[in-house]
């Protein structure tokens, strides 16, 4: 299979072949980061974890807000090579789109997505009904060896399962320079 976005992002969001011993990038576990069970709030426990320089629990919201105040690059879902979801869809900040668009899934650059950039991949199931999302944030310079992203991994239900530095996430990130894929021009909106 061909490399791709996810995002987290699925993002949710690159999508490319990647994947871990527990049956897949978007595996329920991960082989490093935030794991736990959710609190009332939604967020699962991140104990354990520095605190981030940000709030997380602000960014997942602004995540959660993905198709209403974010750019979807893709013209068509596609399909995932994660084990959560069938097919995807990408979204990007709207200050960060055109740059995004210039990745080519297939030769990744470097590129200098500015902090606050928060890129999201959106899950569908067999039939294209939601299903979730991955979602990667850029946070400020310094806050981590991955490109300084922020990684979660969001159910279906809304009930936040992973944060922090996300192994299964990373793992298929660092390839890319910039731990960013794009989505392939023919796709695009």
């Amino acid at each position: 299979m061909k490399p791709r976005f996810v995002l987290a992002s699925s993002l949710l969001f690159g999508l490319f072949a990647c994947g871990d011993d527990a049956g897949g990038a978007d595996g329920a576990a991960g082989t490093a980061g935030t794991a736990g069970t959710a609190d009332s709030s939604g967020i699962a426990d991140s104990s354990g974890t520095a605190e981030a320089p940000f709030d997380e629990a602000e960014v997942i919201e602004r995540g959660a807000m993905f198709a209403t105040e974010l750019v979807k690059i893709n013209d068509q879902p596609f399909p995932s090579e994660h084990g959560l979801a069938d097919m995807v869809n990408v979204y990007v900040d709207a200050g960060a789109a055109d740059l995004y668009r210039t990745l080519d899934p297939e030769a990744p650059v470097e590129v200098a997505l500015p902090e606050g950039t928060l890129i999201v991949k959106e899950h569908l199931n067999g039939e294209g009904a939601y299903d979730g999302y991955l979602m990667m944030y850029r946070g400020p310079a310094g806050y981590s060896d991955s490109g300084d992203w922020f990684w979660a991994r969001i159910d279906g239900s809304g009930t936040t399962q992973e944060t922090g530095q996300v192994g299964f996430c990373i793992g298929c990130h660092t390839p890319a320079p910039s731990f960013v894929f794009g989505v392939e021009a023919d796709n695009q909106t």
